[in-house]
Formats: structure tokens, C-alpha cells, sequence
């Protein structure tokens, strides 16, 4: 990342040292000391807000730094569309396509998918050649990954859209939003 938005300065120090994106559950290499810095962080640590919104923040964390079954056994509790969004995340880093699938339907839209569609659309030709954020269509160009290969298309997209959920769940960057 270039220029970090107002995070809290857990989630400042956190990302300097992640690396970004998740592209499975394997790459990058999980990073033990990662997962356990978010595991023993205190919810005001990581963002001003209460509730479903900063556990939405800390399952993203976690996703970034590995701990993927952490992430899952958060976003289970979380029954707002960034919870469902974020549980299909962690199965689509899974190749858990078809469960991802079905968690990005039911998130019935991502608040934050103008603002991923715009940055993502800027530099990439896939998103571009739709009208709006599509997470199926991520879900389908990590799919294709598993055998192509990861283009760096996929890293901007992927990181593009940590990115934007990780502002939307911690209240920094645009409008404040309900969950």
C-alpha cells in the first residue's frame, strides 16, 4: 500500500508488515506472529467502532496474515452483508469456490463495491469489462489461477478489495456506513 488511510495504529503497524494479497490459504506463507498479534489485539485497538463492524475488521486481518480458520469462526457469527461477504472470501482463499459463491449471494451486494469496482476498474481490464463489482467474477479469476497461474492483474484486484473492506470495517476513508 502507498498511502494508508487513517487506520488505527494497530492496523497501520499491522500492514507494513503484511504481505499482501491472500491469494490462498498457502501464499503467501502464513505468518504465526501475524495471526497472534490480531488474536491478542483488544477490539479498540483495531478500530473505534464496536460490534460487527470491528470483528468484520479483525477477520480481514486475519485472512491478510493467514489465520483463515480464525477469520472463519468469526465471520460465522456475523449476520450483516460484510460478514457474508468476508465468509465468502475465506472460501474462495479456501477453493472453496461454490460455498464462496453462495456467501458473496447472499451478502446481496457489497456497500463498498462502488468504491472497489472504481479503483479496481482503473487497472484492470477484467472488472473494467463489467458494469459493476463483481465478486463472482473474482471468485472466477482466482478459480482460473489455480491452473493458469496468478497474473498481476489478480494481486491489484485482490488487494484492491482487502483494501476497500478493510476501510469500509474499520470507519476510515469514505462516508461512515451502517452494518
Amino acid at each position: 500500500m502507498s498511502k494508508l488511510p487513517a487506520y488505527s495504529t494497530f492496523i497501520t503497524e499491522f500492514l507494513r508488515e503484511a504481505r499482501l494479497p491472500r491469494i490462498s490459504a498457502q501464499e503467501p506463507t502464513p505468518d504465526r506472529r501475524l495471526i497472534q498479534r490480531v488474536a491478542a489485539a483488544e477490539d479498540h485497538e483495531i478500530a473505534g467502532e464496536d460490534g460487527s463492524a470491528v470483528r468484520c475488521a479483525r477477520s480481514l486481518l486475519f485472512i491478510a496474515a493467514g489465520g483463515l480458520d480464525q477469520a472463519h469462526r468469526i465471520v460465522q457469527e456475523i449476520s450483516t452483508n460484510d460478514g457474508a461477504y468476508i465468509h465468502g472470501m475465506v472460501h474462495r482463499i479456501d477453493d472453496d469456490f461454490d460455498n464462496a459463491r453462495y456467501w458473496f449471494r447472499r451478502a446481496s451486494g457489497q456497500p463498498a463495491g462502488a468504491e472497489m469496482y472504481r479503483r479496481a476498474a482503473a487497472g484492470s481490464v477484467t472488472v473494467a469489462s463489467h458494469p459493476i463489482w463483481d465478486p463472482f467474477l473474482v471468485t472466477d479469476m482466482v478459480e482460473t489461477s489455480r491452473t493458469a497461474g496468478v497474473t498481476e492483474e489478480l494481486r491489484a484486484v485482490l488487494t484492491i478489495e482487502f483494501e476497500v473492506l478493510l476501510e469500509s470495517c474499520a470507519g476510515v476513508g469514505g462516508e461512515a456506513r451502517s452494518h
